[in-house]
């Protein structure tokens, strides 16, 4: 009921001050006025960012390197903590808990102490549930918490070659008696997860189908029906492969295109590509709006597998960057409730 308080309270908010920017059924890739700024790096592949609104520090993973971190854009500081169970594929805070977070780790979900200060390089997390235990060699991927502070979060195929094996993964939801509940199987490579602002619908990435999928949502249950396609990369002749995703506060997704170089800005209503914001970089895993005012787009990539005459050409793979200037806002994240 709390975070619903809180987006009634933030729609009002963007009501009274949000800027609209022009809409276009054409796509065009002109940054124009927007400022694309790295500001801290480099990862290995780094993913998952999560702006907590409470302590406005911006969270993320970096996931071979098996490391929660966590950025104050204003003091520049990082800090990380080494989580010695496996990769981790995404953490969230818990609420009402400054220093606890839920991730997965491999395929265990953990409960994770850290001060956010240190930067520690042993852990001893619990582990709460492990997914996939029918399957081998899966991890997690992507996960977000649903607006009455349910984890919903999916794991990823084996990799063999850089290739995923297909349809080894699900989508879990995981409430706080800790017992996984699978949502969606099999998927291939369960990857960006979104909420609208009016809690009735759904979207999400199975990235290999380079398509964004939608369902009803209803809140109360947490339950997902109607499955139906609302943007296909392919068809809008889109280069990468769909990763993470966002929304705004005017029902736009922000889809995170994976060796595209850029970031998305699809509308969901008619299936139409509004602007791409090219970045620097080739490989964008995820991105997130945060700040003071959720205006600014904070987007997570990779340097895995980037060489050294890569690494001279895109000197900021890796790197997490802000983008200004949008002209739009996102919406509050939500913290796990245990």
């Amino acid at each position: 009921m709390q975070n619903i308080i809180y987006k009634i309270l933030f729609f009002g908010l963007c009501l009274t001050f949000f800027v609209h920017g022009r809409e276009s059924d054409e796509k065009h890739k002109d940054n124009g006025d927007v400022i694309i700024e790295p500001i801290v790096g480099r990862f290995d592949h780094s993913e998952g960012p999560h702006w907590d609104y409470h302590t406005q520090k911006l969270y993320f993973v970096d996931i071979e390197a098996q490391k929660i971190c966590k950025f104050d854009p204003v003091t520049k500081d990082l800090s990380c903590i080494y989580i010695e169970t496996g990769p981790v594929g995404v953490a969230v805070p818990v609420e009402g808990e400054p220093n606890k977070f839920v991730a997965g780790a491999g395929t265990d979900f953990i409960l994770v102490e850290w001060d956010t200060v240190s930067n520690v390089t042993r852990s001893t997390p619990q582990t709460l549930a492990v997914v996939d235990t029918d399957r081998n060699n899966t991890r997690w991927n992507d996960g977000k918490v649903d607006s009455s502070g349910r984890f919903w979060g999916g794991t990823i195929g084996p990799e063999v070659n850089d290739v995923v094996v297909p349809n080894q993964a699900s989508l879990y939801r995981i409430d706080s008696d800790f017992k996984p509940q699978r949502k969606l199987s099999p998927v291939t490579n369960s990857n960006g997860l979104a909420w609208n602002l009016q809690d009735n619908e759904f979207f999400y990435i199975d990235t290999p189908t380079l398509q964004v999928a939608a369902f009803d949502y209803e809140p109360i249950n947490g339950t997902i029906s109607n499955k139906r396609i609302v943007f296909d990369l392919k068809k809008n002749n889109v280069s990468g492969i769909p990763d993470g995703m966002t929304i705004d506060a005017d029902g736009n997704l922000w889809v995170a295109l994976y060796g595209g170089g850029g970031v998305a800005n699809v509308d969901p209503r008619t299936g139409k590509v509004i602007r791409i914001i090219e970045l620097p970089v080739k490989k964008i895993t995820s991105c997130t709006f945060g700040g003071s005012l959720l205006d600014t787009l904070f987007v997570t990539t990779s340097s895995r597998d980037v060489n050294a005459e890569g690494l001279v050409q895109q000197p900021y793979s890796g790197y997490v960057f802000a983008v200004r200037g949008l002209g739009v806002r996102g919406l509050p994240a939500n913290s796990f409730k245990a």
